[in-house]
């Protein structure tokens, strides 16, 4: 017999109304200076502290919110923190490791649809025999149990990358980050380039920045920048052309703060950023997905305090890849694979013509785990499975598969 995890994490066709808009970030105080896990409600700015101070140092480039277990980590100084979403402690502290000590982990995003945080490994590498200094860029990922950096790039995909942000398309499996005017999608799964296209504004404008996908509607929306002016407009890009189009309405901000990031709420259809006033006031904004116009613009607590690296718990909940890892396309075709009886209400028999290695079962919960035994006839017992439906995600040596089962 073969003791295989069964994780109940999400169901991938979940309605609107059944996704979270929790906006969560770290809110730090400089006087004193601390870091302490917070939510904040967007439409009165006030900021709910969760739990102990967890340091005076982070790392401004990235953070992953896991919806599924509930946790959010970001960088300190040198080692990754998990966070209780629930009671703001820490969980769990690793060092950060990196494949040369060279270089840096940054830009990083957590992507719903596989659980992994994914960035850019860069290092500048110098040449003795031209004397020339290059830039290395690869994809990577992190794993937070451990800190571990590992590159999925072979090669080096740019030799710069621009502070405007980064973001993850999970249905695509793409990675998105701006180099030297091109809007750089690379392939999740092997780190090579997708996707390269110019970065185009016909309306106007010196770059797209901030920007953040909508797994509502599946397009990536920023914020349109004429450093000379301020944010003129919220856009939204064409990621195979690179052509960026405004929302209707223009908009007139001097400036936008990086470090407050770019976050979605799935459910109002809102883009959140924060900007600054000529009295280093900060606020937070929020536009609408639909127009581009302005439906919240709160201030912040005063200065000295910030709330950085919002995110909100719903963004890309449970989303699932569209694309499959194009290596196993050839198994997948040959593959056979079926459960029955489906609904059941006991014992489900999944047949199979490759030796199946693991099972994911996506439920509605979206944290509770579970450990079954599957016999020698490939039978697993859902007798204690509460009704519903759930989506296994039955997975073999190279590939993967999601059936519905529904529990009667």
């Amino acid at each position: 017999m073969r003791t295989l995890q069964l994780l109940i994490l999400f169901i991938p066709f979940l309605s609107i109304g059944q996704l979270g808009n929790t906006m969560y970030g770290l809110y730090r105080n400089n006087n004193p200076s601390t870091v302490q896990l917070a939510t904040i409600d967007p439409t009165t700015g006030v900021i709910n502290v969760l739990g102990p101070n967890l340091g005076n140092t982070i790392n401004l480039t990235g953070v992953s919110l896991n919806p599924y277990n509930n946790t959010y980590t970001y960088q300190d100084q040198d080692s990754w923190l998990s966070v209780d979403l629930t009671n703001g402690g820490i969980l769990n502290d690793v060092v950060v490791s990196l494949p040369s000590a060279t270089g840096n982990f940054d830009n990083f995003k957590f992507n719903t649809s596989d659980t992994t945080m994914y960035g850019i490994f860069s290092q500048v590498l110098y040449n003795p025999t031209t004397g020339v200094y290059s830039g290395d860029m690869r994809l990577a990922t992190c794993d937070l149990s451990t800190g571990q950096v590992s590159l999925i790039s072979p090669a080096s995909v740019a030799s710069s990358y621009v502070m405007a942000g980064s973001s993850i398309n999970p249905h695509l499996m793409v990675y998105y980050f701006i180099s030297e005017g091109k809007l750089m999608g690379i392939d999740l799964y092997n780190g090579s380039i997708y996707t390269q296209p110019l970065i185009s504004i016909p309306s106007g404008g010196d770059s797209f920045d901030n920007f953040a996908y909508s797994c509502v509607d599946t397009t990536m929306y920023g914020l349109i920048v004429d450093h000379g002016v301020g944010v003129l407009s919220l856009g939204k890009i064409n990621a195979s052309t690179g052509v960026v189009t405004p929302l209707p309405t223009a908009l007139n901000f001097d400036n936008y703060i990086m470090n407050g990031g770019a976050t979605i709420d799935p459910i109002n259809l809102i883009y959140y950023f924060e900007t600054m006033d000529n009295n280093a006031q900060i606020y937070l904004v929020g536009l609408s997905l639909l127009d581009g116009s302005i439906v919240s613009n709160v201030m912040l607590p005063p200065s000295g305090t910030y709330f950085d690296m919002a995110r909100i718990d719903g963004d890309c909940y449970g989303a699932a890849p569209s694309r499959l890892n194009p290596s196993l396309q050839l198994e997948e075709s040959t593959w056979s694979l079926s459960i029955a009886p489906n609904p059941s209400s006991d014992v489900v028999t999944i047949n199979s013509n490759s030796q199946i290695e693991y099972l994911h079962c996506y439920g509605m919960d979206g944290k509770t785990t579970r450990e079954i035994t599957m016999d020698g006839n490939n039978q697993i017992s859902i007798k204690s499975f509460p009704k519903g439906v759930y989506m296994l995600e039955v997975r073999t040596a190279s590939t993967s598969r999601i059936v519905k089962l529904v529990k009667d």
